[in-house]
């Protein structure tokens, strides 16, 4: 499912690395109330997508230029250049190293975490319960290692629940609006489903297996999955085949078999009924085009080993 982008580095700024380092002055920081708490929490966890990886290559970072970038660009704004100089810092290919492009290089890194974790913020509708203040104090600190003023268990609490809470308010929002649109079906467990083009086919049983394709959206409107994206990327032909007796979300489950083979539509789901609190509470967006249907096991072939512990598909 969807991951966080606030919460990572690109790949190629992970493998960063620098020249000489500059002393990083010590920060003494006071975390007054909650929000100064997320804030720093915030911060750290978008360091240590940098430093966690115990990349050697990435110690070799002048640490405050990173902080400085960061610290510099947290807003919505691409930084001009950033991505041309770590080209030059790697080489086509992000193997080779070039110390002219250093110092650029690690700032640059500071401002393309603060660019990604900007934007996801502002999408998610989170910026106006942190302080940037203390997110940059929480980064500096954790790119140095010194980021002890909370510990991790409770670190991984106030991140899980601040992200639960920003996706059932998106959640909400997303359900409230689907439920305006004209000729939707609304049912009683919370589903909403809207014809986009009526098949002219039967529907499929309960226990059938499917064809489908399909385009997953956040509550926010980000595309997290497209089935038509995978085949090309994949040079396939084959729509994707799933059982609904235990092979998809309960959604799914209950939705598919009031589709008709041909049809287009589109899907939203409560969060209860897609993957739950394990996946964030994250209420869902599908659309869906049934491409066939038959008897069970007829596309999907029983597991000769089953796995009672398997997460199940779509």
């Amino acid at each position: 499912m969807k991951k966080f982008l606030f919460l990572f580095v690109a790949a190629i700024a992970l493998s960063a690395c620098g020249g000489d380092k500059e002393e990083v002055k010590e920060e003494v920081v006071e975390l007054k109330d909650f929000k100064d708490r997320l804030s720093y929490v915030l911060g750290s966890v978008n360091a240590k997508s940098i430093v966690g990886q115990e990349d050697p290559n990435v110690a070799r970072l002048d640490m405050n230029l990173v902080a400085k970038g960061f610290e510099s660009n947290l807003n919505d704004n691409m930084p001009d250049g950033c991505e041309e100089t770590l080209m030059k810092l790697f080489g086509p290919y992000y193997q080779d190293f070039d110390s002219t492009y250093a110092a650029e290089g690690a700032e640059c890194l500071g401002k393309l975490t603060a660019y990604a974790f900007y934007r996801d913020m502002n999408s998610l509708g989170g910026l106006e319960k942190i302080d940037l203040k203390m997110v940059v104090s929480g980064f500096r600190h954790g790119l140095m290692k010194k980021d002890t003023l909370i510990a991790d268990a409770e670190k991984q609490s106030i991140l899980q629940n601040f992200i639960m809470d920003l996706n059932v308010t998106n959640g909400k929002k997303m359900m409230a609006e689907a439920k305006k649109k004209p000729g939707v079906q609304v049912f009683e467990n919370g589903i909403i489903m809207e014809v986009i083009q009526e098949g002219k086919g039967g529907n499929p049983g309960a226990t059938d297996d499917v064809k489908v394709e399909y385009i997953l959206t956040s509550a926010t409107g980000d595309t997290i999955q497209s089935s038509y994206d995978m085949k090309k990327t994949n040079g396939s032909a084959e729509s994707v085949a799933l059982k609904l007796n235990g092979g998809v979300i309960p959604g799914w489950s209950y939705a598919l078999p009031k589709m008709k083979k041909g049809g287009k539509y589109r899907l939203w789901v409560p969060w209860e009924l897609a993957y739950g609190e394990q996946m964030g509470k994250e209420s869902l967006c599908f659309f869906i085009e049934l491409v066939d249907y038959a008897k069970e096991g007829s596309f999907v072939k029983p597991d000769p080993m089953p796995n009672p512990g398997a997460a199940a598909g779509f």
